[in-house]
């Protein structure tokens, strides 16, 4: 277990923390020991469409056809979803 005495060693071993290298355990003096988890920060939908084409198509075509007014609510779908079960 690593020692940390000053913010700079605490900032050090926060810059090694990646998916690899996840979890760091650490004591600080007077005040115990300490274990930090790494998470990676998700991304927002926005990042995600500016890098997958595919996702940003699928996007802008279902917001096209929102705004033209081709689109049904959740009970449409549920009360169709009830009729195919009653017709089987």
């Amino acid at each position: 277990m690593k020692n940390i005495n000053t913010p700079e060693e605490l900032y050090e071993e926060l810059d090694k923390l990646s998916k690899e290298h996840s979890v760091s355990h650490f004591y600080v003096p007077g005040k115990g020991t300490f274990t930090l988890a790494y998470e990676e920060r998700e991304k927002t939908v926005q990042e995600e469409m500016e890098e997958d084409d595919e996702l940003r198509e699928m996007i802008n075509e279902s917001r096209k056809e929102y705004r033209e007014g081709k689109y049904r609510t959740t009970d449409e779908i549920i009360e169709s979803l009830y009729k195919e079960d009653s017709n089987e």
